[in-house]
């Protein structure tokens, strides 16, 4: 057998892994399942709970999603929003909440200095919950909700069957673009991945009020530069497992998504565990050119096959490679609820490898990270080292 035979029947083996995962992602939905339907009766809605949801910039869809928030049908919660200004102008749209429903509030949380505006602005909302509150939700201020999402997914943490519970998102591209598309293959890669070894997702993840403060979360977010993947690293190092449920993720629209888009999406995917979990990112790089590699080969040879160019052996087994991706990418299909083009989710796996591969190899070389208008340079364990601006001199993190 040839090296190019070889690498194929590598790559063959290779693509059965993400049929295997969705199996045993199907079997967790049913296990998650059980469980919502085993404490079905158990922590009634009377435990009170914070929702803090960190906002920037005016956006078309924030409205919708924080509407979804506010309008949750659980007895005692309240909504946090925190913008980093007075001046933001996400403020008109929080004042125009704060003033439709008693259960919003509004916190400034000031500019950061030596950690992430996000984990920023998260710690500043802990410093205002209720004394009451018991659970914290964080959220994204850009993800929909359907009307039980809050009471279902506080629910193990209600019944005492978990210190920790998170979930993820599903994208839905309007219109279908290829970039768009390519997204939404990858947040299903995501699920299948959460699904197999559970953790937080910045965007909808909830605790136990107890545990975060007996943690000390809030002072490593406060040095920190990205808030999920730290606060998984804590809850491992403690011994504390996450729930995730699959069932229950949140809608995200992409309108009009570029590959710009996707590329800036991408980048902070795969640079953020680069600082905080370099083990995860190097292992996540090999596969992801792997697999862009055995695709490129596998399509190329299935194309050379009829043209006598290429011996059967190898032609049969480029089609084969051929054959399981375009199953495991029904599989990851099943996972978004939209009734997104198939063709079009097919269609959109290369380009997702192709530009997930190109923005891993870059992100060897890459020692910062730039978010909402500020270069962070992290070190080890993702601590932020130097803060800067794009207008003002880089500054040194004591």
């Amino acid at each position: 057998m040839s090296l190019i035979e070889g690498g194929l029947c590598l790559y063959v083996a290779v693509s059965v892994i993400p049929v295997t995962l969705f199996l045993i992602f199907r079997a967790r939905i049913t296990r998650s399942q059980s469980l919502r339907d085993r404490t079905a009766e158990e922590g009634g809605l009377a435990v009170p709970v914070e929702v803090l949801v960190p906002i920037t910039g005016e956006i078309s869809y924030h409205e919708p999603a924080l509407r979804s928030l506010v309008e949750q049908d659980y007895e005692q919660y309240g909504l946090v929003l925190i913008v980093e200004s007075a001046d933001d102008p996400a403020n008109r749209l929080v004042d125009r909440l704060c003033s439709e429903y008693a259960k919003v509030r509004k916190v400034i949380s000031g500019v950061s200095e030596c950690c992430a505006q996000k984990n920023h602005n998260l710690v500043e909302g802990v410093k205002h919950l209720r004394p009451e509150t018991e659970i914290i939700v964080f959220c994204d201020s850009t993800n929909e909700a359907d009307t039980h999402w809050l009471r279902d997914f506080t629910r193990p943490l209600r019944a005492g069957s978990a210190h920790a519970v998170t979930t993820f998102r599903a994208f839905d591209p309007q219109p279908e673009t290829v970039a768009g598309m390519s997204q939404a293959v990858y947040a299903a890669c995501i699920v299948v991945l959460n699904a197999s070894r559970p953790t937080p997702w910045g965007g909808a993840t909830a605790i136990r009020r107890k545990t975060f403060d007996m943690l000390h979360v809030s002072a490593t977010w406060a040095s920190t530069v990205v808030d999920d993947l730290v606060l998984g690293n804590i809850l491992r190092d403690a011994g504390l497992e996450v729930h995730f449920d699959p069932g229950l993720l949140l809608r995200s629209p992409l309108h009009h998504h570029t590959f710009r888009d996707l590329l800036a999406y991408l980048d902070r995917q795969i640079l953020f565990p680069k600082f905080t979990n370099p083990l995860l990112w190097s292992s996540s790089l090999i596969c992801s050119v792997n697999l862009t590699i055995g695709l490129v080969v596998s399509l190329a040879m299935a194309a050379l096959f009829p043209l006598g160019y290429v011996n059967l052996t190898a032609g049969l087994v480029s089609l084969g490679a051929l054959a399981l991706s375009v199953l495991a990418g029904l599989s990851l299909k099943a996972l978004n609820p939209y009734p997104l083009s198939v063709f079009r989710w097919v269609l959109s796996i290369l380009p997702l490898l192709l530009v997930g591969s190109f923005v891993f190899v870059r992100s060897i070389f890459v020692k910062k990270i730039e978010w909402h208008g500020t270069r962070y340079y992290p070190g080890p364990s993702g601590v932020v080292l130097r803060v800067g601006r794009f207008h003002t001199p880089d500054r040194a993190c004591s």
